[in-house]
């Protein structure tokens, strides 16, 4: 079931709401009041801040506190409408077309995709198991340029994906051997069988205890029984869509949060309905 903008609307339709959706996810278990400690404690919304009031001793919470939404003076739904935005796209949105479709600066609207993206990037897997495939790719760079490793402004990244299951995506360095194998050796299991293609930067796997099995694409083979790379060959794709068709180009600065947004729709691509629901829960 999808979440449509008319769910999400009856849900956020204004700041206090959002405000209360903050309050539960960081204080709904709350058993006693930090101040007082009288048990099972009331809290209840001051008009004229973001912020909840003990009505025993009148403590004061504020769950924007250490958050994205700390200090910010942009109402919450022009922020949950942006990360509800985020969540339902395929390509991502621009910081230009935030600023359009919010009417605020610009400079406000790419602070609040650079958090939201942050966002993304908190409950990151750690590790992969099963099928695995492995494969780096470079991104960024001149407009209308794919040359790959010899253009030096493209930024090298590197993803391991398991089979039906979860991506795991980084800027590196390089695709050296001495670079990609820890990586490798950090977040899959010892068990797993890596699939990658024949670039020697791979050819170690097997002295590190994994069964590794290549897929030749020098000789134009792509898929030989349950060999391939196709699987996070995809992921590439996806990422490489979104940079050159959404953002036409990133920094070397920026690009983690643009692979941590890929990498987080990917992993939840079969629960879109949930998306915006698992990134709130990343405020917390």
């Amino acid at each position: 079931m999808k979440y449509t903008i008319m769910q999400f609307r009856k849900d956020y339709p204004n700041d206090a709401t959002c405000l209360d959706k903050l309050f539960q996810l960081r204080y709904g278990k709350l058993e006693c009041c930090p101040k007082c400690a009288v048990v099972n404690p009331t809290f209840k919304r001051v008009s004229n801040r973001r912020s909840y009031q003990c009505r025993d001793c009148y403590y004061q919470l504020y769950p924007t506190a250490g958050t994205v939404f700390e200090k910010t003076t942009t109402p919450l739904t022009y922020w949950f409408y942006a990360m509800y935005l985020m969540t339902v796209t395929r390509n991502g949105v621009s910081a230009k077309e935030l600023e359009r479709v919010l009417g605020v600066t610009y400079k406000t609207s790419w602070r609040m995709a650079k958090m939201i993206r942050e966002l993304m990037g908190r409950n990151k897997k750690t590790q992969l198991f099963g099928i695995v495939e492995a494969d780096e790719c470079y991104v960024g760079g001149s407009p209308g340029k794919n040359l790959g490793r010899t253009v030096p402004d493209r930024q090298p990244v590197f993803a391991m994906v398991e089979r039906l299951g979860n991506v795991i995506a980084q800027k590196v360095d390089n695709s050296q051997k001495t670079t990609l194998l820890p990586i490798i050796q950090e977040n899959i299991d010892k068990a797993a069988t890596i699939m990658t293609d024949e670039f020697k930067s791979y050819v170690n796997l097997r002295d590190l205890g994994y069964i590794h099995k290549t897929i030749m694409h020098q000789l134009k083979r792509y898929v030989d029984g349950e060999i391939s790379t196709n699987t996070v060959e995809s992921f590439f794709s996806q990422l490489k869509r979104m940079i050159s068709g959404t953002h036409i180009w990133v920094s070397k600065k920026h690009i983690q949060l643009y692979i941590d947004e890929c990498v987080f729709r990917y992993n939840n691509r079969n629960v879109p309905e949930k998306m915006f629901e698992i990134m709130l829960n990343g405020v917390s």
